[in-house]
């Protein structure tokens, strides 16, 4: 079981970036995300509960990174200052601006 939890909720930037998005965060981000937080131990998405992600509507996705640390203090230091120096990888499939991101980080209890 996870010590802590890093959740990210996510969107693309519109109905018809819904691919490369999905492609950019499964083979690039998750794969940068783990590299900065070794700690992470498991990476799960979802999609909310009745988005189409045939392009109808533009999907939220959630992402959640389960790390094998009580404290994830120094995995959030880590991805902060990895996204401030610019070794993520980012996209213009990802909405940064109408449904931005929002990234959570959660100690069990």
């Amino acid at each position: 079981m996870a010590k802590s939890l890093f959740i990210a909720l996510t969107s693309p930037a519109s109905a018809d970036s819904v691919e490369d998005f999905t492609t950019w965060y499964e083979e690039t981000h998750i794969p940068e995300v783990r590299a900065v937080i070794p700690s992470v131990t498991e990476v799960s998405r979802y999609v909310l509960a009745g988005a189409d992600t045939a392009g109808n509507e533009i999907p939220r996705f959630l992402a959640v990174y389960e790390i094998d640390d009580a404290d994830p203090t120094a995995a959030e230091a880590a991805l902060g200052a990895a996204m401030e120096a610019g070794r993520l990888t980012m996209t213009s499939a990802l909405d940064g601006t109408v449904n931005p991101p929002v990234l959570q980080f959660f100690r069990g209890i």
